[in-house]
């Protein structure tokens, strides 16, 4: 009986996805339309990652659970990332960190594997330089390298809108 019961709950949470004629999509067309949707942002400069899990450099790894992101839209990164390490040389009261909006100096994406593309970007504020360094896979799983000036390398790892 609880078998049946867990087994009900799983399909009855379960999402299907249908083509635009009312057919139900396979597998192989599900991960064909969300590699297109991934390839689609890279190539517009329209995406958001969620950043669910951080790995300072000198701490072990942190799950995340407020809503942490990187959003790139046009030519303006906006990060709302956190950010736990050494600082070298920072303001008075830690400054902004990896929250701002920014203008991107530059933006080079190029494919480094059949299912991988490496974006890096690069971006300054009043406080910092960085380079955002994010691999992002075909299914929209994305780890995220920020290298900065005036900090020690901190990852992250989450997913494409």
């Amino acid at each position: 009986m609880l078998c049946l019961l867990a087994t009900l709950f799983i399909v009855g949470c379960s999402t299907t996805m249908y083509n635009a004629d009312g057919t139900k999509m396979t597998k192989e067309q599900i991960r064909a339309a969300r590699t297109q949707h991934v390839l689609d942002g890279i190539a517009n400069r329209q995406f958001k990652i969620n950043v669910d899990r951080m790995y300072p450099s000198r701490m072990p790894a942190k799950h995340l659970s407020t809503l942490y992101s990187l959003e790139v839209k046009g030519d303006t990164i906006v990060s709302y990332l956190p950010y736990f390490g050494r600082a070298y040389s920072v303001p008075y009261g830690g400054g902004k960190g990896l929250n701002f909006i920014g203008i991107m100096n530059y933006y080079e994406p190029r494919q480094v594997k059949k299912n991988e593309i490496i974006v890096d970007i690069g971006v300054e504020n009043e406080e910092d330089t960085y380079v955002y360094s994010l691999s992002i896979f075909d299914n929209g799983n994305t780890d995220i390298n920020v290298h900065s000036r005036n900090r020690e390398l901190i990852m992250f790892s989450g997913v494409m809108e």
